[in-house]
Order: structure tokens, then C-alpha cells, then sequence
């Protein structure tokens, strides 16, 4: 039986020779070095919380046997600690040192840890969510699910840090001032079942494994107090010695097959002399992100913007340049235009000036700001920068004259129509899926130097042609005539594409968003009018609608909100709810200051609606 000293403990190590991997021929041995060998990235994200063992000691292909109380033989210099146990205390190991983890090496086992420390018990200081495939989907799909996860953390303004689970899936860790786990679950929970509402063909929230299949399970259940997910750089007790490793979000992108994501204790070593511990800020308090007060939601506009997946995080836009300083006479954010509604198509002379008609887009409306050497800036309507969301809008726009400044439409192009759904995915996936994604300019408010919002349309039509002149996809300019009968042919011949209707704009009108003269748009769809005075659910992820017609009848919005008509709602109302009534046929109700809307009509008697958007005008 060899014996070794180990930062002054004396240590028995046993049966170093027998294989434990049959597939490779790994010793045991081999595991105790590398464990070693990895000891000084390993150590910090164990120290202070307990563990718990998935013990393997006749090899990955023997039993397997899950234990958190101490092992016997275990020696009285191992630190341990006593924590909650269904009816009483758990005496569990510890692992603080170079010596406890070489002993609990030579049991052969996986490291399990909590997301609490021992000195704070349930008091979580991480958010853990466990992406897992169900066949045949695979590691690459939940690469897919972890950009989307991202991105909405980063819209509470958290952080996300990605490991491999050494298994089939990944696990996304986020660094959190400790919070009761109640609530960590609670929030996880509730941001699994947004995505999945949000992406049903590509997200299961449910537990039930009949549901699985061809998706990625969201697994948030691991932020339960009682719980414990594998630790960062734990060998696993699979076909071969694979490791839970930490990645980086450009491999992560990168990875063209679940192979280039599988990681060996073999592996190891060049990754740590590459790249460090990639989950070192898990360790830094400064780190350390605060979920949302429950029920509450910041706007959207105070939160920061997502990155694409894959990208480095970018700094926010510098700040303007002084009166007079530089080539830009502009900058964000600015008020945009926003057209009336109307029935009818107006006349060629119903307009200051005569019409322009234009084909109007459903998409994300933006502005658009060239800035030269500095990151190019897309202004959205709640004047988030969607810029890093579409890294090829963001690139052309770079190479535009800094200063000048467009507004239009995001619109995404997929299977011969436009598809709003895709603007709201990953710039990652919508690639994948050859979805196109363009910038549709149909007006310009600035060039360098000059701000020419007061100046005409028919004039700001031809600058706007000028500058795009010689420009291809992604940058595009709209469709536009002044020949009536022409639109009207566009209008039919396009509905197929999902082209919404018109937008007809006097030509003597000037860009003045407080005014709103001379914009009116008409969509070929049944929607009417109405008010949105309440909503069921939580200020956070409104459920349900209550809308209020012309004719003062009170429908209810079926079905449920989808994750991206919850988020208009949330930002809407936020700051115009009242406090919360219950009414006897909807229940709970948050009631706001009316909020101008468009909806369909069910037919039937039964008073539903269903929420189109908020009209904004």
C-alpha cells in the first residue's frame, strides 16, 4: 500500500494500478494525478462548501452509489461540517486543502457541492441552470439554449459562466450576492418557464421525460437547498474519464460538432496552461449579480443590452461629443417619428406636399447611428442598444460616413417571408437556420455634421439614397413610391411575404416626433383598438391581458403572453400600475393607466381577445 505525505498529512493510497475506465485503461492512479495536477483551479471552487460523493470504486462501468455522509475511515483532520438534513444534521466533508482532496481522490468519486457555503446554509452565492438534451438533440442544442439564457440574464443584469456537465448537457453558473435558495429557485424557475414558452420546440421546462426528446430540459431545480450539481473540473463516472470543464463562450460558438465540447482528465492540463480557471470570477465578490425583487422588473431600457453569443461583452457607447466637437451632430438616444393609424389608403395630395407610400415591415424598429472607429450604435424603441444583438447590422453600419444617422426597420427573412420570431433569437442560431437578417432604411436624420431632421422629406429621401448609394445586404432602403397605384399593387402582391400594409408620409413634412404630422399607416389586418387596463400574472411576466373595447366591453387576452409580448407589457407598465386587486371571474389583477393597444377578436361569444402589441402611437 503506498503511502505519501501531502502538505504534512500522511496519506495510504490504495490499488493505484486498476483500471477505472475500462474504454481508456485509466488507473486510479492516473485519477489521483490528475486531481493533483488540477488541485490549484479546483481547490477554490470547493473550499467551504460541503460535498457530496458519487462514489465509483469498482470503475465507471461498476456501482455507482451517492453518499454526504462522512466515509468511513475518514481522518479526524478533514474538516467537516454539520448541515440541514431532512430530520436531522448531516455530518459532510469539506474539502479545504491539497491533502483532503488527494484522500478523497483515492475513494474515487465525483465532487458534488451545493450552491451555499457551510457558514450560511441555503444562502446561495451561485444560480445554477442544468441545460440537458433529450435525444436526439444533443450538446450543440444546448450550446443554442445557453445564448438564449445569456442573453435574458444579461437583461437582469447577470452574468453567465458555462461549463460542460462531463455528461450529455452544460451548466450555466452565475455568480450572486447570497440569497435565500428559495428564491434563486424561484426566479430560475420562472425564467426556464419563459423560455420555454418563448421557444417550445427548443426548450422543455417539465420534468417529465416523455417531454424531452428532440429538446433541451431546463433543469432549475438544482438551486433547491437540498440539492448539488457536479463541480467545476470533478471527473465523471462515464465511459471515459471526462471532465465537467469550463469553456468559453467563442468555443461554445465555435463547436461544429459535440465532440470539440468533450473534455478528458487528459485534456485538462494544456486547457488550464491556455487558459487559466475560466470560472475565476465565480470567486469574486464584485462578481456577484442580484436577481430582480420578486415580482418586480426593471425597464428594459435600464437593463444592460445582451451580447451576442460568442462575443466579448462591449463597452456602453462613449459619451456624445461636445457642441461643435467633431463630425456628429447626433447622438443617442433621439425621438422617433411615429405614424397615425388609418383605414384607408390616403390619396396621392392627402399629404403636406404630395405622398410617398412605403411597405410597411414587421420587425424591430431602430435607429441607427454610424460612428466611425467607435462601435456603431442600433437605438431601440425603448432605447436599448440592439447593436451587439446583430453583429452584421453592426459591422455594415461601421463602415458608413461617422455621424450620420438612419432610422427603419430590423426585419428578419426566413422559408420566403418576413419572420418577426427571429429578430428575438440568437444571432448565432439565426445563422444556423440561414435566417437574413437586414436593416431597412426608410428615413435619415443626420449626416456629418448636420442635423437635417427639419428639412423636408423629399429632401432627406435623397440624402438618404445618396449615402446608401452602392451599399448591399444588410443595408437595404425601402420599398417606396409616390404612385398610388403602384403601392396598392405592392400591397397585394407582398401581403404573402408577411409585408403588414402602408405607411403614406406627406413630402414637405419634417422629422418631428412631438408633432407627428403627416404619417399615417394602414395595416391589412382585422385588429381594433383597445385599452389594456389590467393584467394577471406579476409585474415581471404579465400572463394574461384584460383589454378594454370601443363599445366598453372588457375581454380577457388568450392565450397566454409569449415571453416577448410579456416584456412590451412589463416595460409598459412599469411605473403606470396600480396596487393589486382581486376580481371575482379573473382573480389576482395588477391594473394600470390605460395602455393604447391592437388586438384580434376571437370569434364565438366567449369576450377574448388576442394581443397583437401595444400601438405605441
Amino acid at each position: 500500500m503506498p503511502v505519501t505525505m501531502v502538505e504534512g498529512r500522511r496519506l495510504s493510497l490504495t490499488h493505484l494500478d486498476k483500471v477505472l475506465y475500462p474504454a481508456t485503461g485509466t488507473t486510479k492512479g492516473e485519477l489521483v494525478h490528475y486531481y493533483t495536477a488540477i488541485a490549484s483551479a479546483l481547490l477554490p471552487h470547493l473550499r467551504d462548501r460541503p460535498v457530496s460523493f458519487v462514489r465509483y470504486p469498482d470503475g465507471s462501468e461498476g456501482q455507482q452509489f451517492v453518499t454526504k455522509h462522512l466515509p468511513p475511515g475518514t481522518p479526524p483532520w478533514v474538516h467537516t461540517s454539520d448541515t440541514p438534513g431532512r430530520t436531522e444534521p448531516i455530518r459532510q466533508v469539506v474539502i479545504q486543502d491539497l491533502a483532503t482532496l488527494v484522500w478523497a481522490a483515492n475513494l474515487v468519486a465525483e465532487l458534488h457541492t451545493p450552491q451555499w457555503r457551510d457558514d450560511e446554509p441555503g444562502a446561495a452565492d451561485r444560480l445554477v441552470l442544468d441545460l440537458d438534451p433529450g435525444a436526439p438533440a444533443d450538446i450543440l442544442a444546448c450550446r443554442d439554449v445557453a445564448a438564449l439564457l445569456r442573453e435574458r440574464l444579461a437583461a437582469d443584469g447577470l452574468a453567465a459562466y458555462p461549463k460542460t456537465s462531463g455528461s450529455k448537457g452544460l451548466h450555466l453558473l452565475v455568480p450572486i450576492v447570497p440569497t435565500p435558495a428559495e428564491e434563486v429557485t424561484a426566479y430560475a424557475k420562472g425564467l426556464a418557464g419563459e423560455l420555454a414558452a418563448a421557444y417550445p420546440e427548443l426548450i422543455v421546462a417539465s420534468m417529465a421525460k416523455a417531454r424531452r426528446p428532440g429538446r433541451v430540459f431546463l433543469d432549475f431545480s438544482q438551486n433547491a437547498a437540498a440539492k448539488t450539481t457536479a463541480a467545476p473540473y470533478t471527473a465523471r463516472a462515464r465511459a471515459t474519464p471526462t471532465v465537467s470543464a469550463p469553456v468559453t463562450w467563442d468555443e461554445l460558438a465555435a463547436a461544429a460538432d459535440p465532440a470539440e465540447l468533450s473534455f478528458t482528465i487528459d485534456d485538462m492540463p494544456d486547457r488550464m496552461a491556455r487558459h487559466g480557471d475560466l470560472l475565476a470570477a465565480m470567486l469574486n465578490p464584485a462578481k456577484a449579480g442580484r436577481l430582480p425583487a420578486a415580482g418586480a422588473a426593471a425597464p428594459r431600457a435600464a437593463r444592460p443590452a445582451a451580447p451576442a453569443a460568442g462575443r466579448a461583452d462591449r463597452p456602453p457607447p462613449a459619451a456624445p461629443p461636445q457642441s461643435g466637437a467633431g463630425a456628429r451632430a447626433l447622438a443617442p438616444p433621439v425621438a422617433v417619428m411615429r405614424p397615425k393609424a388609418a383605414r384607408e389608403v390616403p390619396a396621392a395630395d392627402a399629404l403636406p406636399g404630395g405622398v410617398q407610400y412605403s411597405i410597411k415591415l414587421d420587425g424591430f424598429r431602430a435607429v441607427a447611428f454610424a460612428r466611425g472607429s467607435a462601435p456603431a450604435v442600433l437605438q431601440s424603441r425603448s432605447e436599448r442598444d440592439l447593436a451587439p444583438d446583430f453583429p452584421d447590422i453592426a459591422r455594415a453600419l461601421a463602415a458608413l460616413p461617422d455621424g450620420l444617422v438612419l432610422d427603419g426597420e430590423l426585419c428578419a427573412w426566413h422559408e420566403g417571408r418576413f419572420a418577426f420570431g427571429q429578430l428575438v433569437r440568437s444571432s448565432r442560431a439565426r445563422a444556423r437556420d440561414e435566417v437574413a437578417v437586414a436593416y431597412v432604411a426608410f428615413d435619415l436624420l443626420a449626416i456629418p455634421g448636420h442635423d437635417v431632421r427639419d428639412r423636408p422629406l423629399r429632401e432627406r429621401w435623397g440624402l438618404l439614397q445618396a449615402a446608401l448609394a452602392g451599399t448591399g445586404p444588410p443595408l437595404q432602403i425601402v420599398l417606396a413610391t409616390t404612385d398610388r397605384a403602384e403601392a396598392l399593387t405592392w400591397r397585394e402582391a407582398l401581403a404573402p411575404t408577411g409585408v403588414e400594409g402602408l405607411v403614406a408620409k406627406g413630402l414637405d413634412t419634417a422629422y418631428r416626433p412631438k408633432a407627428r404630422p403627416g404619417w399615417v399607416k394602414i395595416r391589412d389586418t382585422d385588429t381594433v383598438d383597445a385599452l389594456v387596463v389590467a393584467y394577471t400574472g406579476t409585474p415581471r411576466r404579465p400572463r394574461a391581458l384584460i383589454a378594454e373595447l370601443a363599445d366598453g366591453t372588457r375581454a380577457l387576452t388568450a392565450p397566454q403572453l409569449d415571453a416577448r409580448q410579456a416584456r412590451e407589457i412589463a416595460e409598459a407598465a412599469a411605473g403606470r400600475s396600480r396596487p393589486p386587486e382581486d376580481d371575482p371571474e379573473h382573480g389576482p389583477l395588477h391594473p394600470v393607466d390605460p395602455l393604447p393597444a391592437e388586438v384580434l377578436r376571437d370569434p364565438g361569444r366567449t369576450p377574448y381577445v388576442r394581443f397583437v402589441r401595444l400601438r405605441g402611437d
